[in-house]
């Protein structure tokens, strides 16, 4: 017997927010659907998804409201807890989309994304989902504007898919609705899935867009001070000159930043960080500035940030962006020529 799959209970709040503001008998749903009326008072609690879908398709076909996903998936992807806040904080896009392929899985017991690519586009997909007609379509909505909030931290809060592939069948009122409305589509898929620039994979997120309209990070996830007190910040602005050479180690830079070492690691994991990886994201922010420059060569750029080989550079410039740095430069003047 296969256990149940179960989701947080947040993933039902844009579902029920979405169906309030339009007068529907929430209550009677959530009964029918055998979820409780408060669930949403233990936002990380965990409900049955079978329920959560059922909840989704009925209200949807009964409603009329085919675009229920949609509305309901609009939350900034920063909302959504813990999960959100690790997303949030990657350095690049391939890193939050890498964070949010894993992370997924603590959210719901059978999340399955993953990213791939064709050529020069990127595809960041989903795997099948299981339910009615009514249900996977409801359910792939919400989950394909949950991704696109994803992108859209990089690409910009008015970025439209260039493709989606689409497990929904191509039903009456779909094709209108607002993400699909400019975009060319596959219906009938194996997965979900939308199409973007592979060239936007190192390119950080825009942080101010990701966390607008969205309570403050919780406590234990929140930097302790801001600013010109805030050490992490001061240290990502020290270490850039160490970087040719051999770089501090953690004692050394807690003096630099003028507290202990003990602090200094207390408040690296608070932003998801270890002080080897501080270094690997000051080194990747340099290579990312250095690379627009097409006079200067990738091999001097690597020695420049202090690796003993090329190679060692690709490979650690690749972790961070999911493309190569001669690719990224590429991508980056191709990009430059068209603006």
């Amino acid at each position: 017997m296969q256990p149940i799959p179960l989701v947080r209970a947040r993933y039902a709040s844009g579902f029920v927010t979405s169906l309030r503001e339009r007068g529907a008998p929430v209550e009677r749903y959530l009964e029918q659907a055998h979820l409780p009326i408060d669930l949403l008072e233990n936002a990380d609690g965990l409900i049955s998804a079978f329920s959560l879908w059922s909840f989704a398709g009925d209200a949807a076909r009964d409603t009329g409201i085919r675009d229920l996903g949609l509305a309901a998936g609009a939350a900034p992807v920063a909302a959504h807890g813990e999960f959100g806040t690790k997303v949030i904080y990657a350095p690049t896009l391939y890193g939050a989309i890498n964070t949010f392929c894993s992370e997924a899985r603590t959210e719901y017991s059978r999340a399955d994304f993953y990213l791939t690519r064709d050529a020069d586009t990127a595809w960041f997909c989903r795997g099948p989902i299981d339910g009615t007609a009514e249900q996977v379509q409801q359910v792939e909505l919400y989950v394909l504007m949950l991704m696109l909030q994803t992108l859209r931290m990089t690409l910009g809060m008015d970025w439209d898919p260039i493709r989606l592939r689409l497990q929904n069948s191509d039903v009456p009122g779909l094709a209108d609705t607002e993400m699909i409305r400019n975009t060319e589509v596959e219906f009938g898929c194996r997965y979900s899935g939308i199409a973007f620039p592979i060239s936007s994979l190192g390119l950080p997120l825009r942080i101010s867009d990701a966390t607008a309209s969205v309570p403050p990070v919780p406590a234990q996830h929140s930097m302790e001070s801001t600013g010109l007190d805030d050490p992490i910040q001061i240290l990502r602005d020290l270490l850039g000159d160490y970087l040719r050479h051999r770089p501090p180690t953690i004692n050394a830079a807690a003096e630099m930043t003028g507290t202990s070492a003990r602090t200094l690691q207390r408040r690296l994991m608070l932003q998801g960080l270890t002080f080897t990886r501080l270094i690997e994201e000051v080194r990747f922010e340099q290579a990312r500035s250095l690379l627009t420059d097409p006079r200067i060569k990738i091999t001097d750029i690597a020695f420049e940030l202090g690796y003993s080989h090329v190679a060692h550079f690709t490979r650690a410039f690749r972790r961070m962006a999911g493309i190569p740095p001669r690719e990224f430069r590429a991508a980056h003047h191709e990009r430059k020529g068209q603006i």
